[in-house]
């Protein structure tokens, strides 16, 4: 049965082709954005001869600066997850039961692509699910299959999100539709997927089937599907994708006046004749191939007359032009706030408040997505438990994100301010926090490590053999 309510304003039915045909005109943004991240924006569409094209091509490949990555792992790369905190008792290290559906879900390795997914393309998705057991597991998807809308009121509760996928051996097209507290499949049948992957625009009729009625998802309330986005909701470079374009132009500019100065223009300047003379052996008369006579090649000699001058195309400086470049990516450095040190090597030397200075913009942009990020993690993971029935743990302004830090200091800078804290009285879990910067694990490992070290320093203190046997005795009791 085809959706009969897809005009009844928040049934399923309308939700399912709302949000599908959403997806569908956001496509061409998601293409756009594709070929910018991955370095093919400078390459032309149209179509040509073969043989020119394929030239053409190899050409432009060559006259890419690939920014836009750097760009956006300035960014990423100081995003790190390194806890999870909730109102468990003794999670000062890091909630254990968190931890570990962090890592069951190999967020240590899908957490790259996440982070990658958002700073892109401005918006990601954790669609977070139980496995046969029960525990939850996070998917990462984005939008190129999958997209959410919020409440107006409330941005952090999804009023309705869909995921679209192909059935390989049913030959069928499933969309997953995602409500607050269940969600419900529909498909239609089709030999191939119809969702495009080259960027056109991709519509929904209501010819789909809904596989059965609305699963519930126990005692959970909220969507599964959980957003990710940017500040702004923009591509961490989609604002300034003209600038991107100018600078791959002026490249490509440069090394065309590098290439076509390897063929200078050359000429003769003389009152030369239009014809060989009368008494030339063989041509007389005949009109004279200056192309012929001036032919060049290693052993090529050629005769000219004695008041004949030859002139050389002069070489266009393309310094100017180089530098043209570098202040469009200062432009482009100081507008995203990413440190020009990353594009220019010159000025990895500077002063240490000189680069404290350069890298403090950056740091306040990751940090702000940090804490957005923050809240979206903490969404999941509440999710999470809830699916566990950890009930006392899912409370979600209980549960809170910790990350690295994203300006780490120097081993030398750390071991200068640890004695300082020590001296003004801060406790050493402090110090292994803020100063050392330590991971939980690594703080829990600190303090272990600490106990055997005072262990052994007293058996080795111990003065008769009667004080090291009760040590012992002591440790083992322990």
């Amino acid at each position: 049965m085809v959706l009969t309510e897809a005009n009844i304003p928040d049934s399923d039915d309308w939700w399912l082709v709302r949000l599908a045909n959403r997806l569908g005109e956001g496509l061409p943004r998601m293409k756009k954005l594709s070929t910018y991240r991955d370095g093919d924006a400078l390459l032309p569409t149209d179509t040509w001869d073969s043989a020119t094209s394929e030239q053409y091509y190899r050409f432009c490949r060559r006259s890419r600066l690939h920014v836009a990555e750097t760009l956006r792992d300035a960014r990423t790369d100081r995003q790190e997850v390194v806890a999870f905190r909730t109102s468990a008792q003794g999670d000062d290290n890091g909630d254990m039961v968190a931890q570990a559906i962090w890592d069951r879900s190999r967020m240590a390795m899908q957490s790259v692509p996440l982070f990658n997914d958002v700073g892109d393309f401005g918006r990601a998705y954790i669609i977070t699910t139980p496995d046969s057991r029960g525990k939850a597991l996070w998917q990462i998807e984005n939008e190129w299959d999958t997209i959410s809308e919020a409440d107006p009121r409330f941005p952090w509760i999804t009023r309705a999100a869909i995921t679209v996928g192909y059935n390989a051996i049913l030959r069928t097209e499933e969309v997953t539709l995602f409500r607050p507290g269940y969600y419900r499949v529909a498909y239609r049948s089709t030999s191939v997927p119809t969702l495009p992957s080259d960027g056109t625009v991709w519509s929904v009729t209501s010819d789909w089937t809904w596989v059965s009625e609305p699963i519930r998802t126990g005692t959970i309330e909220d969507s599964l599907v959980i957003p990710l986005a940017t500040p702004d909701g923009f591509g961490i470079y989609e604002k300034h994708l003209d600038t991107l374009d100018r600078i791959n132009e002026i490249t490509l500019n440069a090394l065309t006046l590098i290439v076509m100065q390897s063929f200078r223009q050359r000429a003769v300047m003389a009152d030369l004749d239009d014809t060989y003379p009368e008494d030339h052996p063989t041509k007389a008369g005949q009109p004279i191939d200056y192309d012929e006579v001036f032919r060049t090649g290693p052993a090529a000699l050629w005769t000219l007359p004695a008041s004949a001058k030859m002139w050389e195309s002069a070489a266009t400086d393309v310094r100017p032009i180089y530098e043209a470049r570098k202040d469009e990516l200062k432009d482009l450095c100081t507008i995203t706030r990413t440190p020009m040190s990353l594009f220019d090597s010159s000025n990895a030397n500077q002063s240490a408040l000189g680069s404290q200075i350069s890298h403090q913009p950056l740091v306040n942009a990751v940090k702000r997505m940090n804490r957005v990020t923050g809240v979206s993690l903490a969404q999941a993971m509440s999710l999470s438990l809830q699916i566990e029935g950890e009930l006392s743990r899912s409370e979600f302004t209980q549960i809170q994100v910790e990350f690295a830090k994203v300006n780490p200091a120097t081993l030398a800078e750390k071991a200068e301010a640890a004695p300082k804290f020590k001296a003004g009285g801060a406790p050493q879990a402090y110090i292994d926090a803020e100063v050392f910067e330590m991971t939980p694990q690594e703080r829990q490992k600190a303090v272990t490590d600490r106990a055997e070290d005072a262990f052994n320093q007293a058996l080795a203190l111990a003065t008769t053999p009667d004080q090291a046997v009760n040590l012992t005795g002591a440790a083992g009791g322990e």
